[in-house]
């Protein structure tokens, strides 16, 4: 990579590169700043309760040193390094345990000799959960040794002794309560709905309805922040699915594209999967439509996809249904309505976990003038920082966000784009963050926005 580190951190308009560097000096500086561990009134909310000490992470580790896969990763690095620039991590904070390899020396000492003493948890839960598992370090890697993977194992142990951030686990318990991420009841997102529609109708004059917990061929899963703070997006999605004339709905019980369980453990994950495959069941669905969410498209392609077949149940994502509407014609567009330059930024885990990476360009060229690429695109995307449960409004950690959010944010910027689109949750809530932070001139939005905003209704 030719890029300085040095100078993407100077670059910032923020004035405040310099003193960022300085931090940067003292060694393992960035093991202060975690996120606060949960409660254990806040772990019995997901069924958990903080036991264990040193040694049982010892063996449970061990035990996962069984795998293939783990094992592969803890045998075959040959400390050359070329993961560590790669890592936004390591970018923002110059700490060597927050590069791929440090992080892995962490547990591969543990691997290496099981007789170790002085496992430090502490520092394990803190650089473990610094890790975004963004999976860039694979691509770059000789040997493809996915960091993210390592990482997911090691939070499955730690999960499981109860050393877990608080942010994570009001998360799930939010998701056991109601079904999605910001604790929406059903009263809650009917009445979201109701507002939507109205302002829906004030917008084009039309009645087009979001229907609710409703039988139907199609269940559109969106981000519940799509009900609640990215409202453009769901009407992107309810005037696409309209003007298909689609026999579709969504679930006040089921209304979340994000999965935190893959930041957590496996059972968390299979089972907010599980909560959609029983609604699709239960609405009598013949697809379901997954929003935007890049984690949550991960969790959905490589999980849910395969229980919902089980059913002769078909998932999509909602880029794949709308760009084959888009092709045959079905939907009208004007793309002088998105008069700007824009750049289309790859989440992680649509480019490196959910196979999702030309539909959403092909898209964006349907319903805006002009677009620009950055520098790092597709499977060599930035991360935007935040994911792996890293967005928590904690203090002293906002600023470590906005640092680690920045190399993305960089290149977009250096496009001379006026707008940074990305098509994620978690980078819908980050990137805003970060712009203003850095005090960059960029504007950010979904894809579906500008489908919505283009579509001729």
């Amino acid at each position: 990579m030719k890029y300085s580190i040095r100078d993407i951190i100077l670059e910032s308009p923020s004035g405040k590169g310099e003193e960022w560097l300085k931090r940067q000096k003292s060694l393992e500086w960035s093991y202060e700043i975690n996120e606060r561990l949960a409660k254990d009134e806040q772990l019995e909310k997901i069924f958990l309760k903080r036991e264990g000490k040193e040694k049982d992470f010892l063996d449970a580790f061990l035990k996962l040193g069984n795998t293939k896969a783990l094992r592969n990763f803890m045998e075959t690095c040959m400390h050359c390094g070329i993961c560590i620039d790669k890592c936004h991590m390591f970018i923002s904070t110059g700490d060597i345990n927050n590069s791929p390899v440090g992080r892995a020396e962490l547990v591969r000492r543990i691997y290496k000799d099981p007789r170790v003493e002085n496992v430090d948890l502490s520092k394990i839960y803190s650089y473990y959960y610094q890790c975004t598992e963004c999976r860039r370090c694979a691509v770059f890697c000789p040997n493809g040794i996915d960091q993210s993977e390592i990482t997911r194992n090691v939070r499955n142990v730690l999960t499981s002794m109860g050393i877990i951030p608080e942010y994570v686990v009001t998360t799930l318990a939010q998701v056991y309560r109601v079904g999605n991420n910001l604790g929406l009841n059903e009263k809650a997102i009917a009445s979201v709905v109701n507002f939507l529609e109205d302002d829906l109708k004030e917008e084009t004059g039309k009645e087009l309805r979001i229907p609710l917990n409703s039988k139907a061929d199609f269940l559109l899963i969106p981000s519940s922040t799509d009900l609640f703070v990215n409202t453009d997006t769901m009407k992107g999605y309810t005037k696409v699915l309209n003007a298909l004339n689609k026999k579709w709905t969504i679930s006040s019980r089921a209304t979340e594209a994000a999965n935190f369980g893959l930041f957590a453990s496996e059972k968390y994950l299979r089972d907010f999967g599980n909560f959609v495959v029983d609604e699709a069941i239960s609405l009598g669905v013949k697809t379901v439509l997954w929003g935007e969410c890049g984690h949550g498209w991960r969790s959905a392609s490589n999980y849910v996809r395969y229980e919902l077949a089980k059913n002769g149940i078909e998932l999509m994502h909602i880029h794949q249904f709308t760009l084959k509407a888009l092709e045959r014609g079905q939907l009208k567009v004007d793309k002088n309505k998105n008069d700007d330059l824009f750049n289309y930024h790859d989440p992680c885990n649509y480019a490196r976990g959910g196979n999702l990476v030309n539909e959403p360009r092909e898209i964006l060229k349907m319903v805006v003038r002009e677009t620009v690429e950055a520098k790092y695109t597709k499977e060599e995307t930035f991360c935007c920082g935040a994911g792996a449960g890293l967005l928590a409004d904690e203090k002293n950690w906002n600023e470590f966000r906005a640092w680690a959010g920045w190399p993305a944010v960089y290149y977009s910027w250096k496009t001379g784009a006026s707008y940074m689109i990305s098509p994620c949750a978690i980078d819908k809530a980050q990137f805003p963050y970060v712009i203003d932070y850095h005090k960059v001139p960029l504007k950010m939005k979904g894809l579906m926005d500008l489908v919505g905003y283009a579509l001729e209704i």
